[in-house]
């Protein structure tokens, strides 16, 4: 019984539309083909940031810094609802672990910008003041992303091809349908 199904086609779908549905079908497996791509780059990603993670865990230290002066705020301009960052530049001091007290010029939350408060900052190696290192999360969060980014990619280059495909496909179907019309209604009908 399937085989009689199979074997009996509709006089009214064109070579065109089977054409059309077979494209369509090749590029749905060729998105699906895609996600293990996607999951390995992915993966791939993670890997060299949970390890660049692990070498900022061990080159950074958070240290505690005493701001000196408290830092001049900025005047807002009108229209502003928030300042557009939340940051300031003071002298502070601080130790870096197995190091002498160092005083200088440091990056501070603005509500830590006022004399004698103390905040936590990052320091690298060399007792300079750093970002805080990468974490775990932040690598496998990066990851997805990436691949999420590359199969989207991917979906959207096969989208773009099949719409090329199927605009191909119409305008032959159209020039067809006009050479058809015009076969039937006599070419009067066609002007």
């Amino acid at each position: 019984m399937l085989r009689r199904l199979g074997a009996a086609r509709n006089p009214l779908v064109r070579r065109s539309d089977r054409i059309e549905g077979l494209l369509a079908g090749i590029v749905a497996l060729l998105a699906l083909i895609a996600i293990p791509f996607a999951m390995m780059i992915g993966s791939e990603d993670i890997a060299a940031e949970t390890a660049a993670s692990d070498a900022q865990l061990q080159s950074r230290h958070q240290v505690t810094a005493t701001v000196l002066t408290t830092a001049a705020q900025p005047a807002a301009s009108v229209g502003d609802s928030a300042p557009i960052a939340n940051t300031a530049r003071v002298n502070a001091v601080w130790k870096p672990p197995n190091s002498a007290q160092r005083t200088g010029v440091i990056t501070v939350p603005a509500a830590s910008a006022t004399e004698g408060s103390t905040t936590e900052i990052w320091l690298d190696d060399s007792g300079k003041q750093t970002t805080a290192p990468l974490t775990h999360a932040d690598a496998v969060t990066n990851g997805v992303l990436v691949a999420a980014f590359c199969w989207l990619c991917a979906v959207g280059v096969l989208g773009g091809a099949f719409w090329v495909a199927r605009r191909v496909l119409d305008h032959r179907r159209a020039a067809q349908w006009a050479a058809e019309w015009a076969q039937f209604a006599g070419p009067e009908a066609v002007r």
